[in-house]
């Protein structure tokens, strides 16, 4: 019986462990998705912060590191390597994006582009951590800029983008959404349960060990 709460603290870490990430450099169809042509045409300022709305009406907030932004499309304000047509949420060199959704995913991404062409390093990050793509910046205007996405088996709240290398200045188009699962767990409350369990499971050896 003494094996008990062992036991227990092995499948408790296993299920938090289980909350894995994994980065997603390819465009999914998605279940939802944010196009930035909500904030306005073309040279459009994007305040700091910012609200916007998914298309299934998840309502999110955004923000830059400082300074603001600005709605640039595709051929028309930006000529870069999106696809034509495609809106953008430029930093306006303001460094890093945050989102932030009412309702967790389980993937979130855009594509992302360096305002300055050529090579660059582009990163995402949520709650458990970052990942990183290289990219090359170019004005092909053919949707060759890099998907950077992040995917888990817990839902997302929130993402960060930005770059690693080069001046922190850059846009991303439509953001790509799966899995809409309502509100996440806060990381506080995951651990408070693991502490209930753990003591739950002392509980009933120290009273087995009475009985026996």
């Amino acid at each position: 019986m003494r094996k008990f709460p062992l036991v227990l603290a092995v499948l408790l870490i296993g299920a938090l462990a289980a909350h894995a990430d994994s980065s997603v450099t390819t465009r999914p169809a998605g279940t939802d998705s944010v196009d930035w042509s909500q904030l306005g045409s073309s040279f459009t300022a994007i305040n700091n912060p910012f609200d916007f709305t998914t298309a299934n009406s998840v309502a999110g907030t955004g923000s830059y590191a400082s300074g603001v932004g600005q709605v640039r499309a595709e051929d028309n304000g930006w000529g870069g390597n999106f696809t034509p047509g495609d809106y953008v949420n430029w930093n306006g060199g303001s460094g890093t994006l945050t989102l932030n959704f009412a309702d967790g995913f389980t993937q979130i991404g855009a594509q992302i582009q360096s305002d300055s062409y050529g090579a660059f390093t582009a990163q995402i990050c949520d709650v458990n951590g970052c990942f990183t793509e290289d990219g090359t910046s170019n004005a092909n205007d053919d949707g060759s800029a890099i998907y950077l996405g992040i995917s888990s088996s817990s839902p997302i709240n929130w993402v960060t983008f930005d770059l690693t290398s080069g001046t922190n200045d850059f846009g991303i188009n439509e953001v790509t959404l799966d899995g809409d699962s309502g509100a996440t767990p806060e990381p506080s409350s995951l651990l408070l349960l693991g502490t209930g369990l753990v003591g739950l499971a002392g509980a009933l050896r120290r009273k087995l060990a009475r009985k026996g």
